[in-house]
């Protein structure tokens, strides 16, 4: 049974705030630009034995934040 006392709706459907296609772009670059960095930084730490060194912490940090930077530019590219 349908309820005819309300009107169909002339809005038109909310679609999610995007980012615009510069923006995507600009957190990709920056994204690569900290994750290699900070992998290779990692990636050194482990191999010369510098699990003790304070920088190991900001090393995974930066490696960690390029990350989502990329994993979120990607995913607001999406749609």
């Amino acid at each position: 049974m349908s309820n005819s006392d309300q009107p169909p709706s002339t809005e038109p459907p909310r679609q999610e705030p995007r980012l615009p296609p510069g923006c995507t772009i600009f957190m990709l670059i920056v994204g690569v630009l900290l994750l290699v960095p900070g992998a290779l930084c990692v990636v050194l730490n482990v191999t010369l034995g510098g699990s003790g060194d304070p920088l190991t912490g900001v090393s995974v940090l930066v490696t960690l934040v390029g990350l989502g930077l990329i994993v979120f530019a990607r995913s607001q590219k999406r749609g």
